[in-house]
């Protein structure tokens, strides 16, 4: 007999290639199918095996991991270590994709992958800080010709494990999910602060006043936080004290940067001469519940001093196009991931350069530099810097603590969590 289920969620933009799946829909789904070399424990941050069943540095070059004997992938080959050389081999060849995947930012510094005959060594021609945090992600799991070695396989968007079948669908009524992304009253709930980058408005630093600096510090200065508190309540969401969330590696509490301060931000906004700010933020209302009714909010706080905050909720075709074109003042979005290299990935030049910055300057060295550096207390160091720097320019303007959580009918399934990636588990 089969056993169907509903996975609801509120969004239908589903990704079935974990290599360039990029929200938490196609994640969830792939991270069923396909398989990483490592695990993070979600409780105490500890990498486990998976795949691997263990790992060793050779020296700050040289990673060597010893590949799990007797896995098969869903169509029955075995799977060996030539199967996950090809793999990130494939991962590389994706660098020309735009906008740049983060399994490709995250093998920076590979150089080849050599298969022996139960391990697999990569080398580096430098240093690599987030990689075995990286072995650990969907976008880095091992695929072949479509397949996994994960319990779960795909039919169409469907996930199917012996007789138990959970259908992936965007649903209006979420009572009517036996598993829901979100909450759902007298349903189990499974929660998770999320690790990674803030909700926060990503200022485009190519259009008009958001090209001076001190327009951009001055309108982090205006938004008082802590009114926000009441807004976020209902989903559990905090108020975020940084660019990095505090359940991230290396983050540092900015408070006091982000401290509300309308003397001296209308003090920067005449000196960079200022009268009337109109500004527009683009965003996709479908992936949290409280994104329209926190930035009306900052909007109305923003409306006191005279600055406009124009909302546009588009829908994900527009959202891509204009984000990749820059056709915006600010993109609202945060970004799941345990390691501060999250920051890389977003901010730098040479990766997605949300704030359409036109070169390399100090912070991209630092980004730089954190990722080669082997010494966790100078890394950490370094880490915190960065984003007291990119707070003080005012590239991110940190809003709120993203808080996933998953809802799911009793007796429907006999586990479900969340990992460090925010992501679902169905055991």
């Amino acid at each position: 007999m089969t056993i169907d289920l509903t996975f609801g969620w509120p969004t239908d933009q589903l990704t079935t290639d974990p290599h360039l799946a990029y929200n938490n829909i196609s994640k969830t789904f792939c991270r069923h199918i396909y398989e990483s070399l490592l695990d993070v424990d979600p409780a105490t941050g500890e990498l486990l095996p998976w795949l691997a069943t263990s790992w060793r540095y050779l020296d700050p070059l040289t990673l060597e991991l010893a590949i799990r004997p007797h896995v098969r992938f869903s169509d029955g080959a075995a799977l060996t270590p030539a199967d996950v050389v090809r793999s990130f081999m494939e991962i590389k060849e994706l660098r020309h994709v735009s906008p740049v995947p983060a399994a490709v930012t995250m093998l920076t510094g590979l150089e080849r992958a050599e298969a022996g005959s139960t391990t697999v060594t990569f080398h580096f021609t430098r240093h690599n800080a987030a990689l075995l945090r990286s072995l650990a992600s969907v976008n880095l799991a091992i695929s072949k010709a479509g397949v996994g070695t994960g319990r779960w396989t795909a039919s169409g968007t469907d996930l199917i494990d012996g007789p138990r079948r959970v259908r992936f669908r965007k649903v209006d009524d979420p009572t009517a999910a036996d598993i829901y992304a979100g909450h759902v009253d007298g349903l189990h709930v499974t929660a998770l602060h999320n690790p990674g980058i803030s909700y926060g408005l990503c200022a485009n630093v190519s259009r008009g006043p958001l090209a001076d600096p001190r327009v951009r510090r001055a309108l982090s200065l205006l938004i008082d936080r802590p009114r926000l508190e009441p807004v976020l309540a209902s989903t559990g969401y905090t108020v975020a004290s940084s660019v990095l969330t505090p359940s991230t590696i290396d983050y540092r509490d900015c408070t006091t940067e982000l401290a509300y301060d309308p003397h001296t931000a209308h003090q920067l906004l005449s000196a960079a001469g200022c009268a009337e700010l109109s500004f527009n933020v683009v965003f996709n209302s479908t992936f949290s519940p409280v994104d329209t009714a926190v930035l009306a909010a900052v909007a109305a706080q923003w409306a006191e001093h005279g600055i406009t905050l124009v909302l546009n909720d588009v829908d994900f075709s527009e959202l891509r196009a204009r984000q990749e074109s820059g056709d915006y003042d600010f993109r609202f979005f945060y970004f799941t991931g345990a390691d501060p290299d999250v920051l890389r990935y977003q901010f730098a030049v040479t990766q997605r350069n949300m704030n359409h910055r036109n070169g390399v300057d100090d912070i991209d060295h630092l980004l730089d530099a954190q990722l080669s550096c082997a010494d966790a207390d100078q890394r950490r160091a370094l880490v915190h810097d960065i984003q007291h720097r990119i707070i003080t320019a005012g590239l991110w303007l940190p809003i709120c603590n993203v808080r996933t959580v998953t809802s799911h009918r009793p007796g429907a399934l006999s586990g479900v969590s969340l990992d460090t990636e925010a992501l679902t588990r169905i055991s």
